[in-house]
């Protein structure tokens, strides 16, 4: 079964990412802002309906009100991780009750959408922000997405052997002392992200078919200097990198990955 994926957009203005499969669509986040985007995007996207949005954690880049109505008025349920429930209606239900919005509980234990068999794994991220990152499987293909998080040691193993990665890499080191932001320190610099993936592709057994790296910053980043980092990191540890590498643009959806 081949399986399909897009960046509908990833950056801190916003994120939301889908994979689909023939039958079966699931969208991962959906920090669209309004309810029009949101609806725009859901029409595009082939299917008559999402089997369900994934959530990884709460901030408003990556869910927020007028998503959370456009979800609920299409009858799309949302996944939500348990320990986020509680904080959900308080920062973004506002004062409207969503009796019809579909929430889906989910813990991390493996579970199924449609096609897709989902392990959730937590990442170190903001404190106060429980975030997640999932392990997805369709068939024998493993897909691995991992956004906003700041350390990668302690869930390195959840890569390793994946066919394809989405994974931030946010921000450049000499770029964030030129415009500093305290809350990148939450956030994989281009460095760490090279670094996880050298040590990925030294510890699979089977080729990666394709990485891409998201949640670039616009002001302490540019793809091209990410794309770079890593390239020089895999010269510099004398490996060859086989796999297709690309960065996520960052407002708009980008290039549609078959993985196979």
């Amino acid at each position: 079964m081949s399986v399909y994926f897009q960046s509908i957009c990833s950056s801190s203005s916003g994120n939301c990412l889908t994979l689909w499969t023939a039958s079966s669509r699931l969208i991962i986040d959906c920090g669209l802002g309004s309810m029009r985007k949101t609806r725009s995007v859901l029409q595009s996207l082939g299917l008559p309906r999402a089997d369900g949005v994934l959530l990884s954690h709460l901030h408003s880049d990556h869910i927020s009100h007028y998503p959370l109505k456009t979800l609920e008025s299409d009858r799309v349920p949302l996944y939500v991780h348990e320990n986020c429930l509680d904080e959900l209606k308080p920062r973004h239900f506002g004062d409207y009750g969503f009796n019809d919005l579909s929430l889906k509980p989910f813990s991390e234990r493996q579970f199924s959408i449609g096609d897709f068999k989902i392990k959730p794994f937590a990442v170190p991220h903001m404190p106060g922000f429980f975030t997640c990152g999932f392990e997805i499987y369709v068939g024998d293909k493993k897909i691995v997405m991992a956004t906003d998080f700041r350390e990668w040691a302690a869930v390195f193993d959840r890569f390793v052997e994946a066919d394809f990665i989405f994974v931030e890499s946010n921000h450049d080191l000499e770029l964030l002392r030129k415009y500093f932001n305290p809350n990148s320190r939450y956030h994989m610099p281009n460095p760490r992200t090279a670094e996880l993936l050298v040590n990925v592709q030294k510890h699979s057994r089977r080729r990666i078919q394709t990485v891409m790296l998201g949640h670039i910053s616009s002001q302490r980043n540019k793809p091209q200097i990410a794309l770079d980092e890593m390239r020089r990191a895999f010269v510099n540890a004398d490996l060859l990198m086989d796999f297709e590498l690309r960065a996520a643009p960052l407002r708009e959806p980008g290039y549609a990955v078959c993985i196979r």
